[in-house]
Parts: C-alpha cells; structure tokens; sequence
C-alpha cells in the first residue's frame, strides 16, 4: 500500500508543471456597492456593508 501511495504521489510531481496556469482565480462581488472578493465557498453569500446578493464577476 505505501508504494501505491509513493507512485500515486510521484506522478502528481511528475505533472504538476503541466497542470501550472490551468487553475483561475474566480471572484464574486456586489452589484450595488462595487465590493470584490476572491471566491473560496460554493456559495456567494450576501455583501457585508449593503445585505444585497452577491454575484459572479465576469472575467476581464
């Protein structure tokens, strides 16, 4: 089991410099107030300043 666990771990690194780029960091803010903040739940919430319903911004 080790050794399974030590290759599985091994071809992650082996890879790794092609996974670099592929991720994108995501931001949700509020369409009233003009807050921004990087997405790190699944759900969006509710602005803290304004109570209104936070929303995915677009990329630019």
């Amino acid at each position: 089991m080790f050794e399974s666990i030590v290759q599985a771990s091994e071809a992650h690194r082996e890879s790794a410099h092609r996974m670099v780029g592929s991720l994108r960091m995501a931001l949700k803010g509020c369409p009233e107030c003009g807050t921004a903040e990087m997405i790190a739940s699944p759900s969006l919430g509710i602005c803290d300043d304004c109570g209104s319903s936070l929303v995915v911004l677009p990329r630019e």
